[in-house]
């Protein structure tokens, strides 16, 4: 049975008694109130923006020290120097219970954590909630053993060869000798665990697993645990790559990649000439607090998330109409519609079925509103845990700038009434936006945020 998981009727106070004042400052509204990102843009919601902006995509060669292949041409890394700076991020004794993609998310908890000021810093650490999505990456992986076995072999001191237990404790991160402990590495769990210890969070969690299904789960909990009194405020993370052998394989044979004849413009959301997306790593933390207490402590808030919605795609008879049914349902909860939407985000994948499948929920949901709809992903490929973050942490720059950056590589997009933004930027004052999300598990969701309400 197809089931919606909608956060609508816990994230709109008043539910039951009406609707509040949509003009009027919310005390128990969630918003968010620090961002920090680590993607192939580079670091921070700025450098996502301005990359978007300018139409500049952040897809490199496919470069790897321990997978060769002429079969993946691109991937979003983050960059080499980035990715040194989140490993430094982490303290020395912890660095090997991680990989490289918490040491990511550390790093952007840690930004996300400065950016919502010092008054945050004061809640007592077993008030601080910690809701952690991350994509099905783990260590060990093939590649963690193709390196341990390197460097078994060719590694001449005493004692070292190609020994199974050395080569295990290698591959596990503890070459000196192997500790069972370090098996948090290979825990689909390990971004929580990592972030809680190093930013110090002893209060309520939970880890969501599964590509972009799992963040939009975070952010539900987390605005549950909010309303609740389970904590006091809350820091959501999405991490994870898709740079691994076994994944890499699986979205090759499953026809999903592109083959890169075009170079980094090879990710084209929604274009007639798509041939297959682009995969990418990259983590986004966010602090989200209930309105009325950031305000009390002089904390500027970004951005209100109003809710998410996730469901299964596998069920029978859940299509692109279903989906976009229930995407409505969510911004009626608000009392939004498609005609006061101020702009779409879509998933935009750049697959062949991928695209064809949301032009429909497009074109079901929108009607001939005359949205103007973007995509994001020709930028930074497919992230997986981080997309649905680092959608919401680009809200705020949409309703500063009051212009919504085109789709970019779009030369031809679809017929159906749909305004895909092609071209230049669309001036248009946004004061809400709707993002679109699909998974390559099966599931399929949207999140709805606007501008906050000011005191």
């Amino acid at each position: 049975m197809s089931t919606d998981i909608d956060s609508s009727t816990e994230t709109r106070p008043g539910a039951g008694r009406g609707a509040p004042d949509p003009g009027a400052f919310d005390p128990d509204a969630i918003v968010v109130t620090g961002i920090g990102a680590v993607l192939p843009t580079g670091r921070g919601p700025e450098a996502l923006w301005t990359a978007w902006r300018e139409g500049r995509p952040a897809l490199v060669p496919y470069q790897d020290p321990y997978v060769r292949t002429k079969k993946i041409t691109h991937f979003g890394h983050v960059p080499a120097d980035l990715q040194q700076a989140s490993r430094d991020s982490v303290p020395h004794k912890l660095r090997k219970f991680g990989t490289a993609f918490t040491f990511n998310a550390v790093l952007a908890a840690e930004d996300a954590m400065r950016a919502a000021g010092e008054g945050w810093q004061e809640i007592p650490e077993e008030r601080r909630g910690l809701y952690v999505a991350q994509d099905d990456s783990t260590e060990l992986s093939v590649a963690a053993f193709h390196k341990a076995l390197d460097q078994a072999r060719t590694d001449t001191s005493p004692g070292m060869g190609a020994d199974l237990t050395r080569v295990v404790a290698e591959a596990f991160g503890n070459a000196a000798t192997f500790n069972p402990f370090t098996v948090i590495r290979a825990l689909n769990n390990n971004t929580l665990a990592l972030v809680s210890i190093a930013q110090r969070f002893r209060g309520d969690c939970a880890a969501f697993v599964q590509d972009a299904g799992a963040a939009l789960g975070a952010l539900q909990r987390a605005a549950f645990s909010l309303r609740q009194g389970d904590c006091d405020t809350a820091l959501v993370v999405g991490a994870g790559s898709f740079n691994e052998p076994l994944k890499l394989a699986a979205q090759y044979r499953a026809g999903n990649l592109t083959a890169g004849g075009r170079g980094a413009a090879s990710l084209r959301s929604f274009d007639a000439g798509r041939d297959g997306t682009v995969l990418a790593e990259g983590a986004v933390a966010l602090v989200l607090e209930r309105a009325g207490d950031a305000a009390a402590r002089g904390a500027r808030a970004l951005v209100t998330v109003l809710g998410a919605t996730l469901r299964p795609t596998v069920d029978s008879g859940v299509g692109p109409a279903a989906l976009a049914e229930s995407a409505r349902g969510l911004m009626a909860a608000h009392g939004v519609t498609p005609e006061s939407l101020g702009a779409v985000l879509a998933d935009g994948k750049g697959t062949v079925h991928h695209d064809a499948a949301e032009t429909e929920l497009l074109r079901a949901l929108l009607k001939d509103s005359g949205v103007p709809v973007s995509s994001l992903r020709p930028v930074t490929g497919t992230l997986g845990a981080a997309g649905p973050l680092a959608e919401l942490a680009l809200a705020p720059s949409l309703f500063a700038a009051g212009e919504l950056p085109p789709i970019p590589h779009l030369k031809t997009p679809p017929d159906g009434g749909t305004d895909f933004v092609t071209g230049a930027p669309r001036k248009r004052r946004i004061d809400s936006v709707l993002s679109l999300h699909s998974s390559f598990n099966g599931f399929a969701g949207a999140l709805l945020a606007e501008r906050p309400h000011l005191v």
